[in-house]
């Protein structure tokens, strides 16, 4: 039995993959996935489906969805995951079971490897873990409080598992590799000063001074713009080390730069 929440919220099975037919049975897969192995009183399932518009019969239809829910997994296989409780319901996964946990799994191991020096492993796990990956954690489901602050832990995650892969590419020397993905992930996270810190030494590093420096005009209005202030020290320093031409080739590491952020 496998779960996927990485993306599209999907339960893979000996009987295929299938997925919850309604918004509010996928609300409450997502909640109990959220919580894998603990109780969720029939309560607070209520309040994550529905919020402050619990109807009045609102008890009745959490049982018909937790029927349905178990027909979703029957039909993947499996039948026995949801655990009936006095006061609410549980599923029940084993390691392995729920994609956000191996992710976890990977991206700690890919620190520990990256900690020790041990660059090239560092880099084949956290590409490993962010494989994973097939969208916003949940598909962006954002009904329920509970999914929303676990999903959104869960991309933060993501996102320092980008910075640490781009940092060990950078060090390894694959600077002119990753420039476009690094443009990329701006355009999706425009405030992270990081990722510009590792465009302007990329583009630095592959001969292409002025994109670099254009980089750090960029990054300092968009941040003057969302949020009203300027860039951090390490940005300011990468700038001036660049406009003064120094050398930062790919034998220096860029552990201390990330550091210093």
């Amino acid at each position: 039995m496998k779960y996927e929440i990485l993306g599209e919220i999907r339960v893979h099975g000996v009987g295929g993959v299938v997925t919850p037919r309604t918004r509010k049975t996928e609300t409450l897969l997502a909640v109990l996935l959220a919580k894998t192995n603990q109780m969720v009183t029939s309560d607070q399932l209520l309040s994550e489906i529905w919020g402050e518009d619990t109807p009045s019969r609102a008890n009745d239809a959490l049982y018909v969805y937790i029927s349905q829910l178990r027909k979703v997994l029957r039909a993947s296989g499996h039948d026995a995951a949801i655990m009936t409780r006095p006061r609410g319901y549980t599923i029940l996964t084993a390691e392995g079971d729920l994609d956000a946990d191996e992710f976890r799994r990977l991206a700690h191991l890919g620190q520990q490897l990256r900690r020790a020096g041990q660059f090239f492993p560092a880099a084949q796990t956290l590409r490993r873990a962010l494989l994973l990956w097939g969208g916003p954690a949940f598909s962006g489901l954002i009904d329920s409080p509970v999914v929303y602050a676990y999903a959104t832990l869960l991309n933060e995650l993501r996102i320092e598992c980008l910075e640490q892969l781009m940092e060990i590419e950078l060090t390894l020397g694959g600077h002119r590799e990753i420039v476009g993905q690094l443009s990329a992930l701006i355009t999706e996270q425009p405030l992270r000063e990081k990722l510009y810190q590792y465009l302007m030494l990329a583009l630095h590093r592959s001969d292409r001074r002025a994109e670099a420096l254009a980089v750090f005009h960029t990054a300092r209005q968009r941040l003057d713009m969302e949020i009203g202030i300027e860039p951090c020290q390490a940005l300011r320093d990468l700038h001036q080390d660049i406009l003064q031409d120094r050398d930062l080739g790919s034998s220096m590491l860029v552990s201390p730069l990330a550091a210093a952020s």
